[in-house]
């Protein structure tokens, strides 16, 4: 081999070894950061439920990891059990309905609330389709099992507010049904309804319309159009709300304002992508059936506005919920609270 051959030779080999070295650094800096990424546990209902699509997405476009965060989801049959879980400090963050904050912290839970995440009342009050010859309307229900959200002996689901919220304008009591949980999942609600265990249930998206197209059930009333939901409630109203402890807010404010980001950055994505991209991003997501790709894709491009650009509180959105709330108040204490006084935006060092 002569001199110059040699030397492009030895300069080859040397590119080589760099491009190899630059591949093996690339790669053992995102295991690092990976290894040492902070591990935060959000207490969220589900899984698979629409109305904490945020959260699941957060996962999906890895906005937890743009923040240094490794998010992990604890799933509840109820907003009421995932807050028993962030106050047992077994979850430090968690997303459920604003009302069902208030009604926590008015119980004495040290819960503040940190973000919205939704500004329509998203459910489906469905009744099991063997009673459609029966009941056309939900002053019928008289007497009847109800399926809702799981509730505790002190603190009720959202869901089954917005239950009792719709008997009332029925004119029927809370006491003239029978409310039995059926938690906040697919399999959980289905079969609630097809081994008749409830006549009615107050059902969440996509799975309520998987029941209506089996034939399994019918629609008595649909709440997630975010204009029934404002006719219906006098305004948009915050379902789902991002939340935390006091002690956490107050002594990890970093940590506070990274979660804060994280689903900030992922409405901002939700808001910029067609209803497809959104469900391609969640196919692989615990509880997002592949089979209901298109029932899910419909369900997003029938309902816009369901969600917020950002992660701001709409004042006006707060106000309605708050009244609404009030409404349905089971405590003295629960009617006079004042959101303001859970209620809160970035912590400051």
């Amino acid at each position: 081999m002569s001199l110059p051959q040699c030397i492009r030779g030895g300069a080859n080999h040397v590119k080589r070894r760099i491009g190899h070295f630059s591949t093996t650094l690339a790669l053992w800096m995102l295991l690092s950061a990976t290894v040492h990424a902070e591990t935060i546990v959000l207490a969220v209902p589900g899984p698979g439920t629409l109305s904490y699509l945020p959260v699941y997405l957060a996962k999906a476009i890895a906005a937890d990891q743009a923040e240094g965060i490794e998010l992990k989801l604890r799933y509840f049959s109820g907003g009421p059990l995932a807050m028993r879980d962030l106050t047992n400090n077994n979850s430090d963050f968690l997303a459920i309905g604003l009302p069902a904050i208030a009604a926590g912290r008015a119980d004495g839970q040290p819960v503040l609330a940190i973000g919205q995440l939704s500004q329509s009342a998203m459910y489906v009050f469905l009744l099991r389709s063997g009673l459609k010859d029966k009941v056309h309307n939900i002053a019928q229900l008289k007497g009847m099992r109800i399926g809702t959200a799981t509730s505790t002996g002190t603190q009720r689901s959202m869901g089954q507010m917005m239950t009792e919220y719709l008997m009332q304008r029925a004119g029927l009591k809370s006491d003239e049904v029978q409310f039995i949980s059926t938690g906040q999942n697919r399999e959980m609600q289905s079969a609630a309804i097809k081994s008749q265990t409830v006549d009615a249930l107050m059902g969440d998206e996509p799975f309520a319309s998987e029941l209506v197209a089996q034939g399994t059930a019918v629609r008595l009333a649909d709440l997630y159009a975010p204009k029934t939901s404002s006719e219906l409630l006098g305004g948009a109203i915050v379902h789902a709300a991002l939340a935390t402890r006091e002690d956490v807010y107050l002594q990890h404010p970093e940590t506070v304002r990274k979660i804060q980001r994280i689903f900030d950055a992922t409405l901002q994505w939700l808001s910029a992508h067609s209803a497809s991209e959104v469900v391609d991003k969640l196919s692989g997501q615990p509880g997002f059936d592949v089979a209901s790709k298109k029932q899910l894709i419909d369900i997003l491009q029938r309902n816009q506005g369901m969600f917020p650009s950002r992660l701001a509180w709409d004042a006006q959105a707060v106000a309605t919920t708050e009244i609404f709330s009030h409404s349905m108040a089971s405590s003295p204490k629960e009617s006079a609270l004042s959101f303001s006084d859970f209620m809160r935006g970035t912590p400051q060092d």
